[in-house]
């Protein structure tokens, strides 16, 4: 029998009856306890006869959900394509098209106002299962804002697409009542709860990556025969994959894996569930594949940044860097040598600068070798680093000459700066047994007008002074001439 609009209205005295469990259909808040109470009331009005309720489902075949009948009667029906459109078709639980669902109950004897209930029964539970589907789709869409939120906040802690997994994966799983899900990128897969194998998601990946790319979803009745022994339906039940796109480019597939439950139960009142997955949950799962792309793509966005902030962290030390002891090069010190000059030209504070060579520095070398003449010059770079304030600047200006930027002193006190430094490198010993090492320093003072080649100039001349004068001396270029 089929629902017929044309039929008459029922009496009031029928209605007056069922009123109690039609304004409970039409307020139920749970679609379970809906089709539960629906069940037993078709199996009631029928005479006691087997009832089945279907949902239909994208895929084109209406899974059985919920099955009431005596305990004499045989286990339910298996599932069944929508029948045609003749006097045997089941009724329809009428919400959007092509239908809720269907019920499968006896209907060949009933009196037409019975038949009349039935069909006002199903409207009313048809409406309010459409209703019930919205708020569910509502709330997942909350969900997953939620959740979007929290990946945002968490983007910069997240390294990669495992961390991603580790961190939300529990929440899909829960929200699309799946028992695993993997994430079939190119070049790896991350999964979180009871997936298949490595070697079963490669065969799944290279199926799905063989689809048209139109295909936005599949599941597994879709997929090609063979990989039903790689993922048996005993083991992993049904899957949904939806793919997963970034400016219309495929970057992976997201694929769910819901648990198979069985068909019916011998008590009674038992509701069983199919593992098909329903219109709402491949939209929830869509718009959640769209969020983890996204996500990706931002997690890959800022990998790929990282490595370039590191790259050019690695040059930049290089380019101003000595790779032997650490401190500034010429080239840096050169650059900060003109800043220097330019910020005492503007503010009026004294600046000087100290050029000092390691004495004898070639015979170190001749005499134990150039191994041991680095460790002399990591060794003076040491003590130069322990002496100076932290406000100076300093480095290596070529072979064994090293340079000091000092401001804000006094000539007195740049001068002992300096005696302090060539003293107590004469005084520490040096290792790898150079023997005793000293140091001879020039100081010049930065004049307004000079330029910094010229201020150079002056410690140089200052510095060949203090070894003409005995080395392990500091010479002023005030009374260098």
């Amino acid at each position: 029998m089929s629902v017929d609009p044309l039929l008459s209205q029922p009496r009031l005295h029928d209605l007056a009856t069922l009123l109690p469990e039609l304004t409970w259909l039409g307020m139920a808040t749970d679609q379970d306890a809906l089709l539960q109470r629906l069940g037993e009331l078709l199996f009631r009005l029928t005479g006691q006869h087997p009832v089945a309720l279907y949902r239909y489902h994208p895929d084109g075949k209406a899974h059985l959900i919920h099955h009431l009948a005596s305990p004499l009667d045989s286990p339910p029906p298996a599932p069944f394509e929508p029948p045609a459109l003749d006097q045997h078709r089941p009724l329809l639980l009428p919400t959007d098209p092509p239908h809720w669902g269907y019920v499968r109950c006896h209907t060949d004897d009933l009196a037409a106002a019975t038949r009349q209930l039935l069909t006002l029964m199903l409207n009313i539970a048809g409406q309010r299962l459409r209703y019930l589907k919205s708020l569910r789709y509502e709330h997942h869409r909350e969900q997953l804002k939620t959740r979007r939120r929290l990946i945002v906040n968490e983007i910069r802690q997240m390294r990669d697409a495992n961390e991603l997994v580790r961190r939300h994966g529990d929440h899909w799983l829960s929200l699309l009542r799946a028992q695993g899900v993997a994430l079939l990128l190119n070049d790896r897969h991350v999964v979180r709860g009871t997936t298949p194998p490595a070697e079963a998601l490669s065969q799944l990946k290279s199926a799905l990556a063989a689809m048209r790319r139109t295909r936005r979803t599949t599941t597994l009745s879709e997929l090609p025969a063979n990989l039903s022994a790689a993922l048996p339906r005993s083991r992993y039940g049904d899957l949904l994959a939806v793919r997963m796109t970034v400016n219309k480019v495929t970057i992976g597939w997201l694929v769910l894996f819901r648990p198979q439950q069985p068909n019916h139960s011998p008590d009674r009142d038992a509701i069983s569930r199919h593992a098909g997955w329903l219109a709402i949950e491949v939209h929830t799962a869509q718009d959640l594949a769209d969020d983890i792309g996204i996500a990706l793509s931002v997690i890959d966005i800022m990998h790929a940044n990282r490595k370039l902030i590191s790259t050019n962290d690695r040059w930049k030390r290089l380019a101003h860097r000595d790779p032997l002891t650490g401190c500034w090069n010429r080239y840096r010190l050169d650059v900060a040598l003109s800043e220097a000059i330019a910020q005492s030209a503007q503010t009026g504070a004294p600046l000087f600068l100290l050029l000092m060579d390691i004495d004898d520095f070639k015979s170190v070398n001749d005499q134990y070798g150039h191994s041991v003449g680095d460790d002399v010059i990591v060794h003076v770079a040491g003590l130069i680093k322990r002496r100076l304030r932290q406000q100076d600047s300093w480095g290596r200006w070529g072979g064994e000459e090293f340079m000091v930027i000092i401001s804000r002193v006094t000539p007195e006190q740049a001068f002992k700066m300096a005696e302090r430094l060539c003293n107590d490198i004469a005084r520490t010993t040096c290792p790898a047994g150079a023997g005793r090492i000293t140091i001879s320093i020039g100081v010049a003072r930065w004049q307004p007008g000079m330029g910094h080649r010229q201020l150079i100039e002056l410690a140089d001349d200052a510095m060949y002074r203090a070894k003409r004068d005995g080395k392990n001396r500091v010479v002023s270029a005030d009374n260098a001439t």
